[in-house]
């Protein structure tokens, strides 16, 4: 079991980087309009995706948290920004790009209450 976690903290890098690709083609994919929809599920897929991104960052970069959750917010706006100036579907959004971050801060705390249990049950 450890030697499975092992590799995987060791393609956590790749992985990172693979969801990073995805996200970013995502971002540009044209979306038909919705209608009836719960109107915070948008900021809530937001939320979510940096909750990826962040957790698999900081697995895959350990002495560059910091570094990279900043750049995760970076990240969050420049999408926001692309999405106004390169689709016609999708709008730029500041309560968006407060999603993302709300999402890495979450992130945050979902590694740190792991990292205190982990060193609890030592």
């Amino acid at each position: 079991m450890k030697t499975l976690l092992q590799q995987l903290l060791r393609l956590m890098p790749y992985i990172f980087w693979a969801l990073i690709a995805i996200v970013s083609v995502l971002m540009l994919i044209e979306l038909a309009p919705k209608e009836d929809s719960w109107p915070y599920w948008d900021k809530l897929q937001h939320a979510a995706v940096f909750v990826v991104l962040a957790v698999a960052g900081c697995l895959a970069f350990t002495q560059k948290q910091l570094w990279l959750c900043a750049s995760l917010v970076g990240f969050g706006a420049l999408i926001e920004v692309l999405q106004g100036v390169l689709t016609t579907t999708r709008t730029r959004s500041v309560y968006d790009w407060l999603a993302d971050i709300l999402g890495i801060l979450l992130a945050i705390a979902l590694l740190a209450i792991f990292k205190k249990r982990a060193t609890e049950q030592k």
